[in-house]
C-alpha cells in the first residue's frame, strides 16, 4: 500500500522535474513573489480590486504567447488561470456590496466556492499528470471489512464536507416555508431549522457510509457504540444541545431580552447550541451561561417588547414624623426622577415598626431594567436632601465606647470586684459609698 503510493508520488516528481515544466515554475514563482514586493505600488491609479487582476493576467499573456512561439507554456497556463480565478472573487464580492448588499457573497466564498475550486485544481492536476486514475485504486486500509482506496475517501470527504456546507440552506428554506404555511413563530422556525440540518447531516452521512461500502449492521454498531459515549462522557453537551432547542421552540430567551441572573440584569446577546452568551448591565462583562440551566435555575425574564422593570429602595424614618408625610415625600421624590415611568406610578408604603424607625418601601418604574440600579442609587440621595428639607430623621444605631486600661492593674480588679457583690447585695448602690464603707 505504502510503496504504491510512494511510487505515484515519484512519478509526479519525474513530471515535475521536467526542464520545461520548471521553468514554468519559476516563472510563476517569480511572478506571484514580484507581485506581492510591489503590492500597492503600481495600482494606486485604479481599484483595487482591478490592480489584483494584472498579475495574473500577466502571466496568462505570457503563456499563450509562448504557446503561439511554439514555446511549452501549457501548465503555466493552467497556473496562471488557476490565480486569476482566484483573484476574480474579490471584485465580485465588492460588486455584490454595492449593489445587493443582502446577497452572502462572502459566506459563499469561504464556504463553497474556494473550497470547490481547490478540488477542481486537485482533479485538474491529478489528470494533468495522468496518474488520477492510478492514485484512487491504492489501498489505505479497511473499516469493518471493506476495503477503502484513496479515491472513496477524497470522495467521501469532499461530499461530507458539501452537506456540512449546503444543509444550511434547504434547511432554512423548508424552516420557512412551514412557518408561512403552518404559522410557526420565528424562535420555533429557527429551531426547526436546526433539526432539519442536522437530520440533513445525518442522512447524508448515513448514504456517505452506504457510499463507502460499510453496511446497515456496521451503522447500528456504530450508532450504540456513539449512544454510550453520550451517554457518559456528552452528557452536559447533548443537554445542553436540546436545551436550546427548546429554548427556540418558546421564545423565552432570545437576541435582546433582559434576564436577571444572580442579581444582576443582563442582556441576552447570542443564542448558542451550548452555551447562551449575555452582557452584564452592572459592569459590561460577557457571560456564558449553559442552557441547560435555563430550565435547572430560577431566572426573572423580561420580554423584548416590553422590558420595564420596577424598582424599590427601603429607607427608615423617626418614630415622632406622621407616616403619612413621610409617604408623601417619598412619593414626590420619585415622581421628580426623569427615567421614572409615570405609569405605572410610583408609590411608598409602611413595611415595618422596627426598633428604633418606622421603615418604608418606594416602589418605582423604569423603562430599561439595565438602568434600575443607577436609579435605586440616584432615589437614594434625592430621599437624603428631601429629608433634611423637610427635617425628616433617619435613625441610626449608637454606641458608647468607654476607655479601659489593660491589663487592668491591682486596685481596678479590686474596685470591679467589690462594685459587682454589692451589685448583688443592693439594688443600686455607688462607687463613692462603697468607697467610704
Amino acid at each position: 500500500m505504502i510503496k504504491e503510493f510512494l511510487r505515484e508520488l515519484m512519478s509526479w516528481l519525474g513530471y515535475l522535474q521536467r526542464g520545461s515544466i520548471l521553468i514554468q515554475i519559476i516563472l510563476f514563482v517569480g511572478v506571484v513573489m514580484l507581485d506581492r514586493r510591489f503590492k500597492g505600488r503600481f495600482r494606486t491609479s485604479m481599484p483595487e480590486e482591478t490592480g489584483s487582476l494584472l498579475a495574473p493576467a500577466l502571466l496568462f499573456l505570457i503563456s499563450i504567447i509562448s504557446i503561439a512561439l511554439g514555446f511549452p507554456g501549457g501548465f503555466l497556463r493552467y497556473l496562471s488561470i488557476a490565480w486569476l480565478v482566484w483573484r476574480l472573487v474579490k471584485p465580485f464580492k465588492s460588486l455584490s456590496k454595492k449593489y445587493a448588499p443582502k446577497f452572502p457573497a462572502e459566506e459563499l466564498d469561504k464556504s463553497i466556492f474556494r473550497p470547490v475550486f481547490l478540488v477542481i485544481l486537485l482533479l485538474t492536476f491529478f489528470q494533468m499528470i495522468g496518474s488520477r486514475e492510478a492514485l484512487s485504486v491504492i489501498q489505505i486500509g479497511t473499516i469493518f471489512g471493506v476495503v477503502l482506496t484513496i479515491g472513496k475517501l477524497f470522495t467521501a470527504v469532499v461530499i461530507t464536507y458539501a452537506i456540512f456546507a449546503l444543509a444550511s440552506r434547504p434547511a432554512s428554506l423548508l424552516a420557512w416555508i412551514s412557518g408561512k404555511f403552518f404559522g410557526i413563530s420565528i424562535q420555533a422556525r429557527k429551531a426547526l431549522e436546526l433539526i432539519l440540518r442536522y437530520s440533513m447531516i445525518g442522512l447524508g452521512i448515513i448514504g456517505v457510509s452506504y457510499y463507502v461500502g460499510i453496511n446497515g449492521t456496521a451503522l447500528v454498531a456504530v450508532a450504540g457504540g456513539l449512544s454510550v459515549g453520550i451517554g457518559f462522557g456528552l452528557k452536559e453537551i447533548i443537554s445542553n444541545f436540546i436545551s436550546s432547542i427548546w429554548l427556540l421552540f418558546e421564545g423565552t430567551v432570545r437576541p435582546g431580552e433582559v434576564l436577571m441572573v444572580n442579581g444582576d440584569p443582563c442582556t441576552v446577546r447570542k443564542l448558542g447550541m451550548r452555551a447562551t452568551q449575555l452582557r452584564r448591565g452592572r459592569d459590561g462583562a460577557e457571560l456564558l451561561v449553559p442552557n441547560q440551566n435555563f430550565f435547572t435555575q430560577e431566572a426573572e425574564s423580561f420580554t423584548a417588547e416590553e422590558t420595564s422593570r420596577r424598582g424599590f429602595v427601603d429607607v427608615g424614618a423617626a418614630y415622632h414624623h406622621e407616616p403619612q408625610q413621610v409617604i408623601d415625600v417619598l412619593v414626590a421624590v420619585a415622581k421628580a426622577h426623569e427615567r421614572v415611568l409615570e405609569y405605572p406610578p410610583p408609590a411608598a408604603f409602611t413595611t415595618q415598626f422596627a426598633d428604633s424607625s418606622i421603615n418604608y418601601k418606594v416602589l418605582f418604574w423604569v423603562r430599561n431594567p439595565l438602568d434600575a440600579f443607577a436609579v435605586e442609587s440616584d432615589l437614594r440621595q434625592m430621599i437624603w436632601v428631601a429629608f433634611e428639607e423637610h427635617g425628616i430623621g433617619i435613625p441610626f444605631p449608637q454606641q458608647q465606647v468607654y476607655p479601659m486600661e489593660w491589663p487592668p492593674a491591682k486596685e481596678q480588679t479590686l474596685r470591679l470586684g467589690s462594685a459587682a457583690n454589692s451589685l448583688q447585695a443592693e439594688p443600686v448602690a455607688d462607687e463613692s459609698s462603697s468607697e467610704s464603707s
